[in-house]
This record gives structure tokens, sequence and C-alpha cells, in this order.
């Protein structure tokens, strides 16, 4: 059920774009084809409309007064992710796990208060995805959820620049307790909007020339030259 709602929405929002799309922007190519025949109004179409995505993407891209940037399309926010779960735990390239919890691991304070809720969701449904994985392989039917495991003793610390998190796990329903350990991947939400950009700068680019040339085109015909009847107005 979950996943045919998701597919529904998936069809909905494509749907709202093309329509979208068909309404702002092919209304617009049909009364300049009119006007100026097809293949200059699809040029001053494409020309104008790029050049607006231009300028719709350098404010998602780079912000503007009173504006804060990537309010446009995002991509993957920062999350903390699980990376092990066991009895005792070590890392070769995060040694400080080994000293859990002594320092640097420091309680959270008001500075990492926002941090807590989702690192001990994620840790969680990390503990609930490897119990579920224990029992496909040991051919145990059932099923455990994020609800099943709770989180104590939770720690931060920052090394190298990275972000980490440690804590204590176990179920609620009794079994021994492990140490958990992860990571807040800072993501990548800026990327789509400098891919509209790039998008728009080589789209606009691509069709000035030729715009640029039609134009001459129709300056020569509307002063004495000739057109082909098929290529409508001038």
């Amino acid at each position: 059920m979950e996943l045919l709602a998701e597919t529904a929405t998936f069809v909905k929002g494509v749907l709202v774009i093309v329509s979208s799309f068909v309404l702002f922007v092919g209304t617009v190519w049909l009364l300049l084809a009119a006007i100026f025949g097809v293949r200059m109004g699809y040029l001053m179409t494409a020309t104008g409309f790029f050049a607006f995505m231009i300028v719709l993407a350098s404010i998602w891209s780079f912000g503007a007064p009173g504006t804060p940037k990537f309010l446009g399309p995002k991509g993957e926010l920062p999350h903390w992710v699980a990376v092990s779960a066991g009895l005792e735990l070590s890392s070769s390239t995060y040694p400080a796990i080994e000293r859990y919890p002594a320092g640097p691991w420091k309680t959270p304070g008001k500075d990492l208060a926002a941090e807590v809720e989702p690192v001990t969701l994620t840790f969680e449904d990390f503990l609930a995805e490897e119990a579920n994985a224990e029992l496909r392989e040991a051919g145990i039917e059932g099923e455990v959820t994020a609800e099943d495991f709770a989180i104590s003793d939770l720690r931060f610390a920052t090394i190298d620049g990275a972000e980490l998190a440690a804590a204590r796990g176990f179920a609620v329903d009794g079994g021994p307790v492990v140490e958990i350990f992860g990571f807040r991947d800072k993501g990548d939400e800026s990327l789509p909007s400098y891919l509209f950009l790039a998008a728009a700068v080589l789209g606009f680019a691509a069709h000035l020339p030729f715009l640029d040339r039609a134009e001459r085109r129709r300056k020569e015909i509307l002063t004495g030259g000739d057109q082909s009847p098929w290529r409508g107005p001038a």
C-alpha cells in the first residue's frame, strides 16, 4: 500500500509538471508562432524560457537580499547514518570509538539538543534493520520495528571535521546491550540548484545564436527578401 501511495504521488507530480509546462510555456509558443512563424516562435520562447531559468536558478543557487539560498529543488539533506553496532566497537578511521563513553565523547548540550532525536531515530531504525536481517537469515518468521529498541548514553564528538555519535542500544523486551556508532552525512542540498543553473546557461547559449540568425533573416525578408510559404509569417 505504501508503494502504491508513493507511485500515485509520483504520477501526480509528473502530470502537474507536464501540465504546467504545456500551459505556461506552450501557450506562449503558440501565440508567438502565430505571429512570427513556428521556428521563430520556438526560438523566442526557448531563449526567453532559459533566460528566466538563469535568473531563477541563480536565486536558488546564490540567494538574494532577503531570500536564502536553496529554496528551489533540494538534493540530499544532512542526515545521520548508523555505521555499525556490536558489543565492542573499533574503527581504524575513528579510533576514538574505542574510548566511548570517555573523552572526546561528550553528552549533548544546548548546541546539540536538536540532534538528539534524529540520532536516536536513526540508531533505532538501524537496530531494527539488523535484527530483521538476522531473523531472515535464521529462517524465523516475524518482524521487529524501531519502537522495539531503546537508546541510552548518547554521546557526540567532532574529529577532523567529522561529526560523530555513539550510544548504547537494547531491545525493550530484554537482550544484550550493544554499542552503536554513526556519523552525520552533510548531504548535497545545493546540487539540483547548480544543475538547473548550468542547464539554463547551456540552453540559453545554445538558442541565442540561432535566434540572432533568425532575426537577421527576418529583417532581410521584411526589407525585400523572400521566404518559403511553409515557414509561415516573416
